[in-house]
C-alpha cells in the first residue's frame, strides 16, 4: 500500500495520517471496523456518521418521492458510498445514479455517474455544508441538496465550479417547508417534491 504524503498540522501541532481510498477499502475488507460501524473517508480522514429516527424517515421519504420521477437509465442509492478521488469515499444519504444497479456490482459511483446527491443535515450540518459540499462540487456533481432539519428547509446547490479547496457551487436556492423543490435530472426537470413531504 502507498500513503499520501500531504500533511496538514492541526492547531496543536499534530499531523494527521491521511488514508487513500484503497487503504480505507482494504481496512473494510479486513474487518477492521466493528459490525454496524458507520464510517466514511473525507479528505483522507476517517469520520464517524450518526443518524436518528428523523434521519431514517427523511431518507426513506426521499426514495419514495424520487423513484416515480426518474427517467429510464437512472436509479437511486440510499446510504451507499461514492468514490470521489484518491482520498474521498463519502457515504451520501441519498443519490441519483446514471445506469443500472448491476453496473456497480464491483465499484462505487464516481462524480460522472451522479446526477444528484442529498445529505440530511441535523447535527451534521457544518460537515454537509462545508467539506462535503466542496467535495461534491469538486467532483462536478451537478446538483446537491441539503435537507436542513432544524430550519425545516431544503438547500439546492447547483453549477459546480473549480477544483480542490476552491471548489464551490455557484448557485444556491433555499426552499421553505411550504414550497416544492424541482427535481432536475440530466438537465431536465422531472417533477417536484414538496419539502413538507420530506420532513418528520
Amino acid at each position: 500500500m502507498t500513503t499520501e504524503t500531504r500533511a496538514e498540522p492541526t492547531g496543536s501541532g499534530v499531523v494527521p495520517f491521511r488514508l487513500t481510498v484503497e487503504q480505507f477499502e482494504t481496512m473494510i475488507d479486513a474487518g477492521v471496523f466493528p459490525e454496524g460501524a458507520r464510517v466514511e473517508l473525507l479528505g483522507g480522514l476517517l469520520v464517524a456518521m450518526t443518524k436518528n429516527d428523523a434521519h431514517d424517515f427523511i431518507v426513506g421519504q426521499l426514495g419514495d418521492k424520487f423513484r416515480p420521477l426518474l427517467p429510464e437509465g437512472w436509479f437511486v442509492r440510499e446510504e451507499k458510498s461514492a468514490r470521489l478521488g484518491k482520498s474521498w469515499r463519502p457515504e451520501p444519504d441519498f443519490s441519483v445514479v446514471r445506469g443500472r444497479r448491476a453496473d456497480f456490482r464491483s465499484r462505487a459511483p464516481r462524480g460522472a455517474d451522479l446526477a444528484l446527491i442529498v445529505e440530511v443535515a441535523d447535527s451534521s450540518y457544518p460537515k454537509d455544508a462545508g467539506i462535503k459540499r466542496r467535495a461534491y462540487a469538486a467532483a462536478r456533481v451537478p446538483t446537491y441538496w441539503i435537507v436542513n432539519v432544524a430550519k425545516r428547509q431544503v438547500e439546492v446547490h447547483t453549477a459546480p465550479q473549480d477544483r480542490g479547496r476552491t471548489a464551490r457551487y455557484q448557485n444556491c436556492l433555499i426552499h421553505s417547508e411550504a414550497e416544492q423543490v424541482p427535481v432536475v435530472i440530466d438537465g431536465q426537470e422531472r417533477g417536484r417534491i414538496a419539502v413538507a413531504d420530506l420532513l418528520p
